[in-house]
């Protein structure tokens, strides 16, 4: 079989369109999982940020719990 029967073979034009077909979705898979990537590192800085935050409240009323503030809340009974 030379080259230039082979290309005119339908069996070799099937397996080309089935080759392309998964090529597609495998691109189509990777940018699917690009995407979920993406999304959990924008999450994880968030969430960085948010720890951070809560951290430096945490530390910040440590500093005041000895004196209560106008802010805090008086027990019902009072």
């Amino acid at each position: 079989m030379n080259d230039q029967s082979a290309l005119q073979d339908p069996a070799f034009d099937a397996r080309i369109e089935n080759l392309e077909l998964k090529l597609m979705d495998l691109e189509n898979t990777v940018h699917e999982l690009n995407e979920v990537i993406l999304q959990q590192y924008r999450d994880i800085e968030r969430m960085q940020l948010q720890q951070v935050e809560l951290m430096n409240r945490m530390h910040g009323s440590t500093d005041s719990a000895a004196t209560p503030s106008i802010t805090d809340e008086l027990p019902p009974h009072y």
